[in-house]
This record gives structure tokens, C-alpha cells and sequence, in this order.
């Protein structure tokens, strides 16, 4: 499958769990310099807060709460529609404006290589790249014409009288030391951002923010994690390889969900 002019996807990432970097506020400034000569002028910080409860079995119990404040440092681009989020232990690129696999391994490859020579994070531990599709029928199309049925629970066993408000399938698929998780969600909403997504979210362009009607959502989430999560030395090349091989095991999944007749409208 080539690049399809008219393609449902509106949300990219990729991301690289690395070593911590203890100082990584006061490298900022030295971050924010590379990132802005490679086209990320635009900076924010977006706060967290992360809970922490630690329960106390002796008598009586006792339950302690702690929270730690977890800051990411987003370099956008001009128009905000694409950004590299930068945290103590994980950098990712995302964006909203997809083209073709190799276009945005080359943005990443360039903002990686400023990570690197500025943090030089030790090694890392997981990589992982996510797809969001929104798949919207032409008018008066029914949505088993652009996803395959065992995706649309209840959707083609009722009669026409019943419309399906929402229905969600998930499934685990493992290819060799990869992983990828599919999340198929169809719906008669707004189109919205999976709640893990929306702090950092650029902002959705006006083809897909105008999505109101009924809609499939097609989370495809694959990602490599190291052996028992033990250290492997952060190599470029070797992140860059292996985000392709991500890629491709997104393309099957995302082909096992549509069909053939989708393909066709969107080339």
C-alpha cells in the first residue's frame, strides 16, 4: 500500500524511553537552541502531577499519599501542528500534519541527534510509535463499508431501525519482540483525543475538528521494549531501524481493519 492522498490519519508519534537526566531543566536552554534551528521555535512546559500511595500494614494501617510534580517541554513548530515533548526519562514527536514514514523518520532522526548531543542519554528501554485514523463514511455509506464487520459489535446483526451509538473492540498482537495494541472505536460523537493524549496534543486540523457524526477511531499502538527491561545502549540507527519495523507492523494491523474498498476511496 502507497501513500493514500486522502488518508484518515490525523495523529502520529513516536517515542523513546531513555536513562533519566537528573539536570534536564537546566539543559533546556541548550535543547530549546537546536530545537529552534531545526524548525521548533515555539516552547511550553505542561505540568503533572503523579500520585504516589504507599498503604502501612501495622496496626493500625496507615496510608501515605505523595505527589511529585513531573514537568515536559513541548518545542512546537510555527504553526503548532507538530511538536517534540521532552521529560526527564522520555522524548517523543508528534503531529497532525502525517505525510509518509520517511519524512517523519527524517524530523525525528534531527530532533533525536539535538536530544543526544545535548542530554547523551546512556541508553534506553523501550520504543514505540502510535497511529490514530478517524474513519468517516461518505454520505450515505454505512461504516461496514470502510471497516470490517467483526470490528462493529452489534452494527450489521440489527435491523435498520437501530443505529449504533457506540461500540469498542481491542486486541493484542505480537510479531516476533513487537508489540501492538489495536483499538477499534466507533461512535456518533465529536471526534475526540484518547485522554492520555490531550495535555500534549496539537491542535486538530479543521478537516478532522469538524468531525461530528458517526466515526471509527483506529488507535494502533505498537512498541519494542528491551528483555526484562534491561538497558540497551541508545544507539541512533538502531532506534531509527527498529521505528520502521514499528511502522510495518502498524501498516498490517491498520489492513486488517479496514477494507479493500476503504483503500480505494482514500488513494
Amino acid at each position: 500500500m502507497g501513500k493514500l492522498k486522502h488518508a484518515p490519519v490525523f495523529y502520529v508519534v513516536a517515542q523513546v524511553t531513555h536513562s533519566p537526566i537528573l539536570k534536564l531543566d537546566s539543559l533546556i536552554p541548550e535543547l530549546q537552541e537546536h530545537l529552534r534551528k531545526e524548525g521548533f521555535p515555539g516552547y511550553r512546559t505542561q505540568s503533572q502531577v503523579s500520585l504516589q500511595i504507599d498503604a502501612n500494614p501495622n496496626n493500625p494501617p496507615e496510608t501515605k499519599v505523595s505527589h511529585t510534580v513531573v514537568n515536559q517541554h513541548i518545542f512546537s513548530t510555527r504553526d503548532g501542528s507538530a511538536s517534540f515533548v521532552v521529560g526527564a526519562d522520555a522524548f517523543a514527536f508528534q503531529t497532525v500534519e502525517y505525510d509518509t514514514i520517511e519524512v517523519f523518520a527524517d524530523v525525528f532522526a534531527r530532533g533525536m541527534s539535538s536530544i543526544q548531543k545535548v542530554f547523551a542519554p546512556d541508553s534506553f528501554t523501550r520504543i514505540g510509535m502510535r497511529f490514530l485514523d478517524a474513519v468517516v463514511p461518505r454520505e450515505g455509506a454505512a461504516p461496514s463499508e470502510y471497516i470490517r464487520t467483526q470490528f462493529l459489535g452489534l452494527q450489521e446483526t440489527l435491523g435498520d431501525d437501530w443505529n449504533t451509538a457506540y461500540t469498542f473492540s481491542e486486541a493484542i498482537q505480537l510479531r516476533g519482540d513487537q508489540q501492538t495494541r489495536v483499538r477499534v472505536l466507533t461512535r456518533a460523537s465529536p471526534l475526540a483525543w484518547p485522554q492520555d493524549i490531550q495535555p500534549t496534543a496539537p491542535r486538530l486540523p479543521e478537516r478532522f475538528a469538524t468531525i461530528a457524526g458517526v466515526h471509527t477511531l483506529i488507535d494502533s499502538d505498537a512498541s519494542f521494549t528491551t528483555a526484562d527491561g534491561a538497558a540497551q545502549e541508545f544507539q541512533e540507527k538502531v532506534i531509527l531501524d527498529r521505528l520502521l519495523s514499528l511502522k510495518a507492523d502498524i501498516r498490517d494491523t491498520f489492513q486488517a481493519v479496514v477494507t479493500e474498498a476503504a483503500i480505494k476511496d482514500w488513494a
